[in-house]
This record gives structure tokens, C-alpha cells and sequence, in this order.
């Protein structure tokens, strides 16, 4: 049971900052702002206001390599050295873009979970700001191993949706985010969401802030966001993405279904699909999204017919208002 007034007591008292909605059945049931999107300045977010959500982007990218399957540019069993022979060493031989959608390539990961801790204190290589499509990471694999062979095991993988960012523009001829936003943001609805420059934010966009709220993630992540992360949008964009997706006016209708089937079981209670993750007993798909300055959470529940989606402007912002509400709809 939602219970309104408990949810907006709760984003009070963890001093939340960002937005959550709540659809129920396409209508509005819960649609707030709270805290600041300028700090220093006291600007207030907005119902309206653009938020990052870091690896969130991951299920646009997997629904752009979607949009080449369905015109017959590539298959799912696809090998990926057989599109360019520069690829190999780094990624397996025999792997092939569902190995790359599942995180089961093995390929070698610039930003590597299983070994960084913290995303606020995480650099690279090549400094942040000459980073600005998928291509400009190309470097970071060069001359670097494969993890292991494809198929052996689940390795969540920035590394491999960079790659299936480049595969989307070695494959088009096009630039990444200009794909992006003609073939899946633009047929979904949504109106405002893009690949924007830290540099040069659209008006009403959340500054960034690392979990101390003093410093924001301008010198923290790419100038502008790639296959990975990095995807700017709004709650009433999420929500036009998730009716135009479930709808299957993105991808056909077969390619849909084989997108939210469970490829693999990544623990006792969730699966993952192709760039969604999902409860085994499909009550419940999600996308999430954590990033320094970035807390991201947007959820379909199809037996409620509810659409959560909760965007923050703060390093993990969104963790404890997700498990707040998730407690509150399960009876806890």
C-alpha cells in the first residue's frame, strides 16, 4: 500500500534531493521534487528537472543495438571480432552481442566493479573531458586482456556497453548519441532526455554533488556520457519510455519479449534480461544507476501497474527512499 503523505515524511527526513514519481495505470499518482539542484545557489529541483542516471543509459544502448536487429544489421548471435578483427584480445573470440548485452563476454572493463569501491574517487586513464562518444574510449581497451572466456560467467560490464556503443557506430556509419536520439529517445517520447556535456547543461538540469554535498561531479565523469552512462532525462520521460517500451513501439514485439525474458539468474531472488534486470518470478524490471553525483532507480511492476522511478542528484541519493517505499508496497 502507497501511502502519499509517509513517502513525502520519509524524503524529508533522509534529506532526499531529486524527484520521485509514481504511475499508476499511465496516471500520475505521486509526482515530487525535493531538495536542490543548485546548491550553492538555493535553485530548487523540479517535477521537470533533467537528472543524470549513470547506468541507467545501459538499456538505451541494449534497446540501439535492438533497433539494428530488428533491421537485420546484426543477431544476437552475432560474434563481435567478425564485425572488425581490432577487436580481438581484449574481448573473447567467440563472443557475440548477447555476451555483450548479458555481461557474459568476458571483455576487458575500463571501470571494473568487482574491483573499485568508490565511484566518487574513481579516474581514468584519458582525462574526462576529451571523452565524448563511445569511439574517444577505444584507447582504454587497446592492448588489454580478455577477463575470461565468453559465456563462463556474469561480470557486470561498463567496459562492454562502451563496446556496444561502438558497435552502434561502427555498424550506422553515425555518430553514437545522434542514433540514439532519432531511433529510440525521439519513437519513445522522450522529449527531453540526451547525451548533454557537463560542460553545457539544458536549463532546469541538476548539478551533480558527491555524497559530502559540497563538491559537485564536474571533474568526475566523462564531459559527455557514452554507451555506458552519462544519458540526461526526466521522470514524465521515464514514464513515456516505459509505456512506448512495454508497448512495443521501440522494438517489434518478438524483440521485446526476448529482451525482458531472463537470460541468466544473477542471485536467488533476480535475473537479467538484456540491459534490464528483474525478479525471477517477473513481479518486477528495473534499471538502476549509480555514478559520483548520481542516484538512479526506475521500476515497472506489472501486476500493480505501477511505474517508480526515482532520479537523485546526489552520490547513492536514491538507495534509502527506494527501500523505503519498496518496504511500504510489500507490507513491511
Amino acid at each position: 500500500m502507497i501511502n502519499i503523505e509517509k513517502i513525502r515524511e520519509a524524503a524529508r527526513t533522509v534529506d532526499f534531493s531529486g524527484v520521485i514519481s509514481i504511475y499508476e495505470k499511465q496516471a500520475p499518482r505521486f509526482h515530487q521534487s525535493f531538495g536542490y539542484r543548485d546548491i550553492k545557489n538555493e535553485v530548487p529541483n523540479t517535477p521537470g528537472t533533467l537528472f543524470g542516471i549513470a547506468s541507467g543509459t545501459k538499456l538505451f544502448t541494449a534497446l540501439g543495438i535492438g533497433v539494428l536487429i530488428d533491421r537485420g544489421k546484426i543477431a544476437f548471435d552475432t560474434p563481435v571480432c567478425r564485425i572488425s578483427q581490432k577487436y580481438r584480445g581484449f574481448i573473447d573470440d567467440q563472443a557475440t552481442v548477447l555476451h555483450l548485452l548479458t555481461h557474459t563476454s568476458g571483455i576487458y572493463d575500463y571501470y571494473d566493479e568487482e574491483l573499485e569501491e568508490d565511484s566518487d574517487d574513481f579516474f581514468v586513464e584519458i582525462p574526462w573531458y576529451r571523452l565524448e562518444s563511445p569511439s574517444d574510449y577505444f584507447p582504454l581497451f587497446a592492448g588489454k586482456q580478455a577477463k575470461f572466456p565468453a559465456g563462463q560467467r556474469f561480470s557486470y560490464s561498463n567496459g562492454g556497453y562502451v563496446f556496444l556503443g561502438i558497435l552502434i557506430e561502427k555498424i550506422t556509419g553515425r555518430i553514437y548519441r545522434e542514433f540514439m536520439e532519432n531511433e529510440v529517445f525521439r519513437p519513445a517520447g522522450m522529449e527531453r532526455t540526451g547525451f548533454y556535456a557537463l560542460n553545457d547543461l539544458p536549463e532546469n538540469t541538476a548539478n551533480g554533488y558527491l555524497q559530502n554535498r559540497r563538491e559537485t561531479n564536474i571533474y568526475h565523469l566523462p564531459i559527455r556520457g557514452g554507451g555506458d552512462g552519462g544519458l540526461y532525462t526526466t521522470s514524465a520521460d521515464l514514464n513515456a519510455f516505459w509505456d512506448s517500451f512495454l508497448s512495443s513501439r521501440i522494438l517489434s514485439e518478438r524483440l521485446t519479449s526476448a529482451y525482458l525474458r531472463t537470460r541468466l539468474a544473477i542471485n536467488e531472488k533476480s535475473g537479467y534480461g538484456c540491459g534490464i534486470y528483474k525478479r525471477l518470478d517477473d513481479s518486477m524490471y528495473f534499471i538502476v544507476g549509480g555514478d559520483a553525483g548520481v542516484g538512479f532507480d526506475s521500476r515497472w511492476m506489472p501486476k500493480e501497474k505501477l511505474i517508480l522511478s526515482i532520479l537523485s542528484n546526489v552520490t547513492d541519493g536514491e538507495e534509502r527512499m527506494r527501500d523505503i517505499i519498496l518496504s511500504m508496497m510489500e507490507g513491511e
